[in-house]
């Protein structure tokens, strides 16, 4: 089977909306990035400005967390554990039009596995003080770490969502919109 690091698909997202402004009432901007289930969430509210005329299932954002629609939502809970994705719900507002849709959410992925390759990966080691840390340009992961998982976050680089050759194709067929995908090398 097939992996992909899940992207923003910048390509057509001149014509998506983008949230370039939130509250985010105290909470930490990376708290859905570590894996870690959130039992106290605030109503967040993000802005974005109604001219560009597409809402996609996945919605760029300031503080890029992975903003999905209720059918991405409905999707992904008939493939993946509900003990492994967590939705936080969000609203969007249009500052222009003066409405809110609280049809989306954002998707905490709890599935963190130790899967990255680094010997096939390709990456810089940045250091700062006496850490190290491994940017990662082009990631390869290990086959039998990933068996079985179909949404994920690696351990030490949480920040990137990794998905599954079947989460890609429910994503496509549904005719999803604001997803790009780039391959990983699976060793």
């Amino acid at each position: 089977m097939k992996y992909y690091k899940l992207m923003y698909d910048y390509e057509k997202g001149e014509r998506y909306i983008d949230c370039n402004d939130a509250d985010l009432q105290e909470i930490d901007r990376y708290i859905v990035s570590g894996g870690i289930l959130i039992n106290e969430w605030k109503q967040i509210i993000f802005e974005y400005d109604g001219s560009k005329e597409i809402m996609t299932d996945y919605v760029f954002n300031a503080y890029r967390w992975p903003i999905v629609s209720k059918k991405f939502c409905s999707l992904v809970s008939g493939l993946v554990p509900s003990d492994k994705i967590q939705n936080l719900p969000v609203t969007l507002f249009d500052v222009s039009e003066k409405c809110k849709d609280e049809s989306y959410s954002v998707l905490n992925v709890l599935d963190v596995i130790d899967a990255i390759d680094l010997e096939y990966s390709d990456y810089d080691v940045l250091k700062l003080g006496d850490k190290k840390i491994n940017f990662v340009k082009k990631y390869a992961l290990k086959k039998k770490a990933i068996e079985g998982h179909d949404i994920f976050r690696l351990k030490n680089d949480t920040i990137p969502l990794f998905i599954s050759e079947r989460v890609k194709n429910a994503i496509e067929e549904n005719q999803l919109l604001g997803f790009d995908y780039l391959e990983v090398k699976v060793v």
